[in-house]
């Protein structure tokens, strides 16, 4: 049930992320989640989008370099309780989290080693898991 994230690597340069997202946009490619990381001279985009294929697609036919992977996509409530408890849970059962990030569907994305057994974890603990097309 894990969600398929697009990692697009950027130049650190003035308009970059504005080009991505009109390639997006013009393909009316809907965006549910999205990261920006930035390194000194380069950055990572992270989306997460419910036609991840197609977004992948379109966005190696603008020449963005794009990787996918898979995260863990966790339905929180709004406020800070969930999110500490969602990090919390995975925190004493041992998981190492690389990074996370919310999404306008309030969930917040976890990347992991593991996702298939953080989802067994969380679902345990009483969390929904959401996939790409929920």
């Amino acid at each position: 049930m894990s969600v398929g994230q697009l990692s697009v690597f950027l130049e650190n340069k003035k308009g970059r992320i504005a080009e991505l997202l009109s390639a997006l946009a013009q393909e009316d490619i809907p965006v549910f989640g999205f990261s920006v990381a930035d390194v000194s001279d380069y950055g990572i985009v992270r989306i997460l989008s419910s036609r991840g294929a197609e977004a992948c697609d379109v966005l190696r036919s603008h020449g963005f370099t794009v990787v996918e992977n898979r995260v863990v996509s966790a339905s929180i409530k709004a406020g800070t309780r969930d999110l500490a408890n969602v990090v919390s849970v995975l925190s004493n059962a041992g998981v190492n989290i690389e990074y996370m990030y919310m999404t306008t569907r309030q969930s917040v994305v976890l990347r992991v080693d593991d996702p298939d057994a953080v989802e067994g974890i969380l679902v345990e603990r009483g969390f929904e898991c959401l996939s790409d097309l929920q």
